[in-house]
């Protein structure tokens, strides 16, 4: 079960492929989420990338034609086609609450399946942060279905989420509602979602996980 329309999210995904031929960078967002849980595709891309791989992400966005814009309110570039949306984010501009500069220094990125991902760790708190300023719009439902599946389906280590959450300062509590409130977002990765009696195991299961 698909969140967004199969046709785009292929896309989506054939232009992620092709952009790891011509350069290097590391994904956040949703296409890193599917990467880690293989639940909901993302029809975005949103990514952290170096000076000299964005001049080449520049570049080959030029030749075919497509702007690279800076958005000075948000501190990040973007590239906007008809279909699919483009965030970049540089060690000199990004708004997000983990740097793409700290996730650089600090290494705290990995390869899975070909493509450099930061750590789900990372992840999960860029997600809390994002679904907490996007609650009731369809992309924070989408967050919320990255969030569960991605603590669902991944090993992570409940001692550096800890020291991350402390660190930049996002409380856990946040992530204790998703898990207990949330209903629908369970149907898109749990096929027990509709036993009422399943469902809250693996709620209790979920919360063990990041205790």
């Amino acid at each position: 079960m698909e969140l967004w329309n199969e046709i785009i999210t292929e896309k989506s995904y054939n232009l992620l492929v092709e952009l790891k031929k011509i350069t290097n960078f590391v994904l956040v967002g949703g296409w890193a989420s599917w990467l880690y849980s293989q639940t909901a595709k993302s029809k975005d891309i949103d990514i952290y990338i170096n000076f000299d791989d964005f001049f080449k992400l520049q570049n080959f966005f030029i030749n075919k034609g497509i702007a690279v814009n800076f958005n000075r309110k948000l501190n990040k570039y973007e590239i906007k086609t008809e279909e699919i949306d483009i965030d970049i984010y540089t060690p000199n501009h990004c708004n997000l609450i983990i740097s793409c500069k700290e996730v650089f220094n600090k290494k705290m990125f990995k390869r899975v399946n070909g493509f450099d991902v930061v750590l789900p760790e990372v992840l999960l708190l860029l997600k809390i942060d994002a679904e907490k300023e996007r609650h009731i719009t369809i992309k924070g439902f989408k967050d919320r279905i990255d969030i569960l599946s991605l603590i669902y389906r991944t090993e992570l280590d409940k001692n550096l989420l800890s020291k991350l959450s402390t660190e930049y300062k996002i409380d856990l509590i946040i992530l204790k509602e998703i898990i207990t409130k949330s209903s629908k977002e369970y149907s898109y990765f749990f096929t027990k979602s509709e036993n009422l009696r399943e469902l809250k195991k693996l709620k209790v299961a979920l919360m063990e996980k990041i205790r």
